[in-house]
């Protein structure tokens, strides 16, 4: 019993020692761990620790080393905004009646033909020309010839080049008479619906038509109905017309009543000479219902108000393609309209007038 007793006692011991020699190994296994830590830290926590070299901070920040501008897409760059607000605050302001440089060169096509309302040169004094349109009347264009000639006047005819088709010997006698003969269109249609083979068709034998009535090439053109788009005028320029002609003054010679009033004769001399300006251009018809009774009168009272008389074409200053034009600025224009007008850049537009 002693023995069996005894042996129990033992074996208790050696249980009670195994726990503890276990609980002492599984304590030293816990700071084996710690001790990895501080000898090897991870990698997180050593880029977290350690400062950034210049090449990990442009990395990381989307930056590019020579410029060090940062690209942030979630926050917007304040050097960007101010530059933006810069640029708009120093974009010159135009004004109505200022004369600007068109840049002509550098453009893969020309600009588009000019719309000319009055004319863009000034004279030494008060100057206006008279023009005036042949569509189908022709009855009294002797007569007319005869007024211009009795003043000794030159003056601008835009014709149909089917009317000078018909009558060349009357294109023939306005030529001889030392007045300008130029383009009213083909068929006196409305040119804006037409494609553009038509419009460029319309153009090249309305130019071969008056060029061998008259033995000049017309440059000048007026839209019938004064009807004209962007479209047009790109066209136009690229035919050779770079300048597209409307006017300051419609008599209304083309009309017996307008708005239930009588055009007469001294409807259409009231009209001329109290809408009359420097460098106007005045439109009248060859057909015109009373223009040759009208016109001596309309003549001597623009003479008296001290006006010289002169073709649209002298008032305008040549036209190429690539050549620096003027441009007189209208009331609503801006920079980029203007630069969308005439296919040149805004930048280009402020660089030839040093704005």
């Amino acid at each position: 019993m002693a023995r069996a007793k005894k042996t129990r006692i033992r074996v208790w011991l050696i249980a009670i020692a195994a726990v503890v020699l276990l609980g002492v190994l599984i304590l030293a296994g816990s700071k084996m761990p710690g001790e990895r830590e501080a000898a090897n830290p991870p990698e997180n926590e050593e880029n977290e620790q350690l400062p950034a070299g210049p090449e990990d901070i442009e990395e990381e920040n989307g930056t590019d080393s020579k410029d060090g501008n940062p690209e942030d897409p979630t926050e917007e760059d304040p050097t960007e905004e101010e530059e933006t607000e810069e640029e708009e605050t120093e974009t010159p302001v135009i004004y109505t009646g200022q004369e600007l440089i068109i840049p002509g060169g550098g453009s893969e096509k020309p600009a588009p033909s000019r719309v000319v309302k009055e004319g863009i040169l000034k004279g030494e004094q008060k100057q206006i020309a008279l023009s005036f349109d042949a569509g189908w009347l022709y009855d009294r264009t002797e007569d007319l010839l005869d007024v211009l000639r009795t003043y000794g006047l030159k003056c601008t005819f835009f014709t149909r080049a089917l009317w000078v088709e018909s009558h060349p010997e009357l294109a023939k006698k306005i030529a001889a008479d030392g007045h300008v003969v130029e383009n009213h269109s083909l068929t006196h249609g409305h040119i804006v619906n037409m494609s553009e083979d038509e419009i460029r068709e319309e153009l090249r034998q309305s130019t071969e038509i008056i060029q061998s009535a008259t033995g000049r090439k017309p440059v000048l053109f007026r839209p019938p109905y004064g009807e004209y788009d962007n479209r047009l005028l790109q066209i136009l320029s690229e035919e050779g017309y770079h300048y597209t002609i409307l006017w300051t003054v419609d008599s209304h010679d083309w009309a017996e009543e307008l708005n239930g009033r009588q055009i007469t004769t001294e409807y259409l001399v009231d009209r001329v000479l109290s809408n009359a300006g420097d460098n106007g251009i005045v439109l009248m018809h060859i057909g015109g219902y009373k223009t040759v009774e009208a016109l001596p009168q309309i003549i001597e009272g623009l003479q008296k108000e001290g006006y010289k008389f002169v073709t649209v074409n002298e008032m305008l200053p040549p036209a190429s393609p690539g050549q620096d034009r003027k441009h007189i600025v209208q009331s609503g224009e801006t920079l980029y309209s203007l630069a969308k007008l005439y296919n040149v850049t805004v930048g280009e537009i402020i660089e030839a007038n040093c704005l």
